[in-house]
């Protein structure tokens, strides 16, 4: 993409740990001390727009108003480019979200129709496929989609929600509860059909692993807790998510041979959640401070990190929550831009005119020379 060109579309900035050179276009300023990050803002000034995933090739899913249909529509944004691209909707419907997408560009999501919202996948000249349901249920979400195109999500209906498991071979699978419990949901999977997510269980929820096998496991809370949720695994089997008790709310890393260990808010804040992991184990999530929420990254070696700083914070940018990560670092934040703000029509006067939508960035590790 033309740099001036790319000007105009997007916001871009460079957040530097010194100077690398010269650039007429790209503001730098000070972040951490080894990596720099390219941070491009792909909102509009669509209340609706959102987010969702990233694959490894840099491609965003998400949703956004259609510029031809005005309706909210799955969206597509190129790793190159970050052009957005709508696509449809199933038969009957005028609403598709996407939830997530793989690297060979199948995305899995939602789309309504006249009588119900569905989980749906879509894998391009075959366009948008409705997924089956759990036997009795009306209504549901496709959450992830793996390397291999199977889907995991929940289905609902008047005996409540259940995680699933989608393959072309086998058709939905209910993946089932904890004992005790009657409600679950899926909130991600990996290439080995490990899904993580939550289940009702006779001790309250839990975050749970459901391996490829079909048992399930209790990943348990963080000590003098009493709930949890999983929110993502990685293709080693290790899982994020956030415990709750009376401390607040806690990030958590698990893994097979060390169990549940809290990530703590090291940067002191009052509570945390971590969102997501990938394979090199660099986690994302949010952390509340005194100041509001802040987006984090954290690894075993370096610990958490906050994604703000105070050049950043004095250009205008504020990073709330950092909930997507993919092989080489790339982080979807959403937050706040300087030039969100509101005025009335008389410049001697600054004053609130309507909530801006919340801003989202796409943030891309480039190296200090």
């Amino acid at each position: 993409m033309n740099a001036t060109r790319l000007r105009f579309t997007l916001f871009t900035y460079l957040i530097s740990a010194s100077v690398v050179g010269s650039s007429a276009w790209l503001p730098r300023i000070v972040f951490g001390q080894t990596n720099t990050y390219i941070v491009t803002e792909l909102s509009g000034s669509d209340l609706g727009q959102v987010a969702s995933k990233l694959n490894n090739l840099g491609v965003v899913v998400g949703r956004a108003a259609s510029d031809q249909h005005g309706e909210t529509r799955v969206t597509v944004w190129n790793g190159a480019s970050l052009r957005a691209r709508h696509l449809g909707v199933l038969a009957g419907g005028d609403y598709s979200s996407g939830s997530d997408i793989n690297d060979a560009g199948q995305i899995a999501g939602l789309s309504n129709t006249s009588k119900a919202v569905l989980p749906i996948i879509w894998t391009g000249a075959a366009g948008f496929e409705r997924l089956p349901l759990i036997r009795g249920d009306n209504c549901g979400q496709a959450i992830a989609i793996n390397g291999q195109g199977n889907v995991a999500g929940y289905s609902s209906g008047r005996n409540g929600s259940k995680a699933f498991l989608w393959t072309r071979n086998s058709g939905t699978r209910n993946l089932g509860t904890l004992p005790g419990g009657n409600t679950s949901r899926a909130r991600d999977m990996n290439d080995f059909d490990e899904v993580v997510g939550t289940s009702g269980s006779s001790a309250g929820q839990r975050a749970v692993l459901w391996t490829k096998t079909g048992s399930i496991r209790d990943l348990g809370v963080l000590s003098g807790d009493s709930k949890s949720e999983a929110t993502a695994i990685n293709n080693a089997g290790d899982v994020v998510g956030y415990s709750v008790g009376p401390r607040g709310m806690r990030a958590f890393v698990w893994t097979k041979r060390e169990g549940m260990q809290e990530i703590g808010s090291g940067l002191g804040g009052t509570s945390s959640r971590a969102l997501d992991i990938n394979d090199a184990g660099d986690v994302v999530g949010s952390f509340a401070s005194a100041s509001g929420d802040h987006a984090f990254r954290w690894n075993r070696s370096s610990g958490m990190t906050d994604l703000n700083t105070e050049d950043s914070l004095k250009m205008g940018m504020l990073f709330i929550e950092a909930h997507a990560i993919n092989s080489v670092g790339q982080i979807l934040v959403l937050g706040e831009a300087a030039h969100q703000a509101h005025t009335g029509t008389d410049p001697s006067q600054d004053y609130p005119c309507a909530p801006a939508p919340p801003s989202t960035f796409l943030l891309t590790p480039t190296r200090v020379r």
